[in-house]
């Protein structure tokens, strides 16, 4: 709990560090607390500003309650500093590994994540060459009507014999949700549905329709109601991916290319025996 106090502690101090002064105009703050911390109109716009779009249409459509929240934190945070939390051993030590990693985020930002483009080419390239892993398999669609005994399921099958809707009659006996869509079952490929119903289903025409297939569910009666053959996706449908992962190769590659260069021009030395030392206690301490 203290360590999490702490955190609040560093993320409020932030924000107030973004907070206006005392001496703004009225006509600009929205909250004063204490006559000595102010929330101003563009800090809590710059604070919008700067969430992901998702928080953005939330906040936006209730900003007294927004307001509210910023209000606790500047409250939480003076009240911090009266009980001089601020010169606590313990914030301070997070103080410093925050500034650490804001710092190290800063310069990967600059050094790696700014400098990392994906060129059109080699979207292109990279789609040619590897079409293979943006192949969809074959795929069907299907619909059954799903009973408890198979004198039931034989009923069924005189019935649509007679000329009774598929849809219709498994909307009225079937015991599956799926008796609210007409039996529908949606697109599946292969590996996704329970064998016995698979291996109907892989080997009829669309229109067909099975007879009576027992599953540890019970006695099923299947139409297959269309098939789409295995294609290639078009470049344009996963262009984002691909960028996306070519993006991700490059950063890795760039990081490691600027770790080796600060490596290279520094001098590191490595205590190798002490290192020994306490693997070898680590091991010895955790063996069974």
């Amino acid at each position: 709990m203290k360590y999490k106090a702490v955190y609040l502690v560093v993320f409020t101090y932030l924000f107030v560090l973004s907070s206006g002064c005392a001496g703004r105009s009225d006509k600009e703050v929205l909250a004063r607390i204490d006559q000595k911390s102010t929330i101003t109109l563009n800090d809590f716009n710059t604070r919008i500003a700067k969430l992901p779009k998702r928080y953005q249409d939330v906040i936006n459509k209730n900003k007294r309650a927004f307001l509210n929240e910023l209000v606790v934190d500047v409250l939480l945070h003076n009240e911090a500093l009266n009980k001089k939390l601020d010169q606590d051993k313990d914030v301070e030590s997070v103080f410093e590994e925050a500034k650490k990693k804001i710092l190290i985020a800063r310069l990967l930002k600059d050094e790696v994540e700014d400098k990392t483009s994906v060129r059109e080419e080699e979207i292109t390239r990279y789609y040619t060459h590897n079409k293979e892993k943006f192949e969809t398999p074959e795929v069907r669609r299907a619909s059954h009507i799903l009973v408890k005994t198979k004198e039931d399921a034989n009923d069924i099958l005189v019935e649509l014999s007679n000329g009774r809707n598929f849809e219709d009659l498994a909307r009225a006996r079937s015991v599956d949700p799926t008796s609210k869509t007409g039996g529908d079952i949606g697109y599946f490929a292969k590996g996704q549905l329970v064998p016995e119903i698979e291996d109907i289903c892989f080997n009829m025409d669309v229109g067909e329709i099975s007879g009576v297939v027992k599953t540890k569910f019970g006695y099923h009666i299947i139409k297959l109601t269309e098939t789409k053959e295995p294609r290639i996706k078009e470049l344009e449908e996963v262009r984002d991916s691909i960028e996306q992962s070519l993006r991700r190769i490059k950063k890795k590659e760039h990081f490691a290319e600027f770790v080796d260069g600060l490596k290279e021009k520094s001098k590191i030395t490595i205590n190798t025996d002490l290192l020994d030392s306490i693997s070898e206690k680590e091991s010895t301490e955790t063996a069974p």
